[in-house]
């Protein structure tokens, strides 16, 4: 390659990786994102939390998703029930999200299971155990978004959990300082400096169902369901039986956020204490040799040494 094809290819490879990034920079890092460097423009109408987007401000790809979850998607209502419910923990509320999300399970099997075979067709070459490794590879391209939402759950519930001893505390606070429920919940999950709790989002859609016409019962219920978490599902209960029997809120509320901060308190200590049993695995495994070829290896080269000059003797 001469020198001038070389420069030429070298200038193409880094003005392509430049423009990826800065593309990859622009659409998911916050801090460059390109909505901040544009004029902020009014809104056209009041958003809330309960209501979904209209179908035409999705994709064509998000369409696409969803038209082959309709084609080869499952009819069975108890499963479809069931990855409903996942995705609200999960935190998407939109019933339309449950055809994305099957359509991505079927497009991700089918992507993935033809990546063998299309790399050997690339290659130009015969790869061996096409049909069982393809098979293998639909599997577990089908299995992924499985995965990736129960990750999505596990990390949504503990937020939840860490959150509301913090939540329970300004409840009591707020009920203590003469508001009612209703007046807390609001005050509680209106801050701005608390939107992105997961938490906070569903006391907030708690509050507007109930300003919509829901009963509080029925919210509360529907908070826990949301949820997921057994810890909120019990202080939900203990709010519903307050209200009807007409107990002090306020002291329910301080036995409880007293009890979820030693809870807290305890799952922080339990993880502490699970740290050196963690640590022992990488220590053994990556650590311990590196520390026996140090100290051991000159020793050793000089003994291999030295049976070699007696083999001469």
């Amino acid at each position: 390659m001469d020198p001038l094809t070389y420069a030429v290819f070298s200038f193409i490879l880094v003005a392509g990786v430049t423009y990826v990034v800065c593309v990859l920079l622009f659409r998911w890092w916050s801090p460059v994102q390109r909505e901040r460097l544009q004029q902020p423009q009014p809104k056209d109408g009041a958003s809330s939390i309960v209501r979904w987007k209209d179908d035409r401000a999705r994709a064509g790809w998000q369409r696409n998703l969803e038209r082959l979850a309709r084609a080869l998607g499952p009819r069975d209502s108890a499963r479809l029930s069931r990855a409903q419910q996942r995705l609200v923990w999960a935190g998407y509320h939109d019933p339309r999200v449950l055809r994305f999300f099957i359509g991505a399970k079927v497009g991700c099997a089918l992507l993935i299971g033809y990546a063998y075979a299309l790399y050997g067709i690339a290659i130009q070459q015969a790869l061996p155990h096409v049909l069982p490794t393809s098979v293998i590879l639909t599997v577990l391209g089908f299995w992924l978004p499985n995965f990736w939402l129960y990750n999505r759950i596990k990390a949504r519930q503990r937020d939840v959990v860490n959150a509301l001893p913090d939540v329970l505390d300004l409840l009591m606070v707020c009920v203590e300082a003469g508001m009612g429920f209703n007046a807390a919940v609001a005050r509680v999950a209106e801050q701005p400096q608390t939107r992105q709790s997961p938490l906070h989002q569903e006391l907030l859609r708690m509050h507007h169902e109930q300003r919509a016409g829901r009963p509080r019962q029925e919210a509360l219920r529907a908070l826990g369901e949301r949820t997921g978490v057994r810890e909120v599902k019990t202080v939900v209960g203990a709010f519903i039986q307050t209200e009807q029997l007409g107990t002090s809120l306020g002291k329910t509320l301080r036995i409880h956020a007293d009890f979820a901060r030693v809870q807290r308190r305890f799952r922080a200590e339990e993880r502490a204490h699970l740290v050196p049993l963690k640590m022992l695995f990488p220590t053994v495994f990556f650590l311990l040799p590196a520390f026996f070829l140090v100290s051991l290896a000159p020793a050793l080269l000089k003994l291999l040494e030295s049976f070699q000059m007696m083999g001469r003797r």
